[in-house]
């Protein structure tokens, strides 16, 4: 999650940078970015019927043009197979937003699309262009401010001696430290941990270093304190090392099996394994530091520096598909009964935009979907590893 999973004045993959730092290293897949990000229709479009009301469609689409707004309006971007600048795109969503306004039946907006738009498909992970969907949620956990007994393991804010530098054009940044004039690899997370480096950096203290993990899978989330008050934490940056994968660990420790791999199992697992804990979540050297989120927003950050919409802000590769993008989403949700249990899957297909990223969301073929908060919200993120098929919209020239 993802993770994860990563503003502006953020870098770009805020919360889902660490749904990136997924819950398996799923096998890696050249980027295919560019013309080749997106293919023809390879299929009949099937009926854009949204899952969703609308209602919550047209402020996602906002937050969308507000990004979009601020860029350079001669930037241009790749897609479907064609150039388009940027107030290219801003016109195509308002143009959208527009029909949608209407509330035209699902047949009729199909052919409307279709009419006034040009729809390609998301070259996906394979030759059948199909996208691997996982998901990613917002968490609450109860918190203190100071440490305590009960609450003794914190969320630790950017340190000051962190520092990263792009590499120059076209090289991926490098994170780390100065010593002796030298950039050198920033402390692990055991190191940060057991050596207790970053004493005095603490944010605020959770009860339980599970926790603790969930949040930097997640990246972002929530935290309630004993007066009832309830605060975000947001992602504010990576100490630079690659994830380590705690799925693939405990699958090669025979503890399960890859496909059983999913958040709810894993945690399930540290809980009843604590003898266990330091040394599982010590195998991943990565770690994440969080900043007091916008209490002001309606939600989250994502990449783009807006608040993520549950249910309609996904997170894609930047680098193959336009920030704030129009896009239709087929695959498949849980069905789950009052006691937070998965009795089935159903059909899931809606409108969704392209606004946060995830250091494992590479390609054209990964997707992570924002689920929001609450129950249902980490069930189905939890459980989300399913194909799906992603179409891209934009207004015809």
């Amino acid at each position: 999650m993802r993770t994860l999973s990563k503003t502006i004045g953020v870098v770009c993959g805020g919360i889902i940078l660490v749904c990136g730092l997924v819950l398996f290293e799923f096998q890696p897949v050249a980027a295919q970015c560019g013309p080749a990000a997106t293919v023809p229709l390879v299929a009949e479009l099937p009926q854009l019927q949204d899952d969703l009301a609308y209602e919550s469609l047209a402020p996602a689409i906002d937050r969308s043009v507000h990004y979009l707004e601020r860029l350079p309006q001669g930037k241009t971007f790749v897609l479907c197979g064609e150039e388009y600048s940027v107030g290219r795109l801003i016109e195509s969503l308002l143009s959208f937003k527009r029909i949608i306004e209407q509330k035209p039946s699902p047949q009729a907006l199909t052919a409307i699309l279709n009419k006034q738009f040009t729809l390609c498909q998301a070259a996906g992970r394979g030759s059948d262009h199909k996208v691997l969907l996982t998901g990613y949620f917002e968490p609450l956990f109860k918190a203190s401010r100071t440490r305590t007994t009960t609450y003794r393991y914190p969320l630790y804010v950017k340190p000051s001696d962190l520092v990263s530098t792009s590499g120059g054009k076209g090289k991926k940044k490098i994170t780390g430290r100065m010593e002796d004039g030298s950039l050198v690899p920033y402390f692990t997370r055991s190191e940060i941990e057991k050596g207790q480096l970053l004493a005095g950096r603490e944010l605020v203290y959770l009860a339980d270093p599970v926790d603790v993990f969930i949040l930097h899978i997640q990246g972002s989330g929530q935290v309630q304190f004993d007066d009832g008050s309830r605060h975000r934490v947001q992602f504010a940056a990576k100490n630079g090392h690659e994830y380590r994968s705690i799925g693939k660990l405990l699958v090669d420790k025979g503890v399960m099996r890859r496909e059983e791999v999913t958040l709810p199992k894993i945690v399930n697992y540290l809980k009843k394994h604590p003898e266990e804990q330091e040394a599982i979540l010590h195998h991943n050297d990565s770690f994440v530091f969080f900043r007091w989120g916008d209490e002001s927003a309606v939600g989250p950050l994502g990449c783009l520096g807006e608040p993520l919409t549950p249910g309609r802000s996904v997170a894609l590769d930047q680098d193959c598909f336009p920030p704030g993008s129009l896009a239709f989403l087929t695959t498949r949700k849980p069905i789950v009964n009052p006691t937070g249990e998965i009795i089935g899957w159903e059909p899931l297909s809606r409108f969704v935009v392209n606004q946060d990223s995830g250091s494992a969301i590479t390609g054209p073929g990964r997707l992570d979907l924002f689920w929001g908060s609450g129950r249902y919200a980490e069930v189905a993120a939890g459980h989300m590893k399913h194909p799906g098929v992603l179409y891209f919209l934009v207004k015809k020239k």
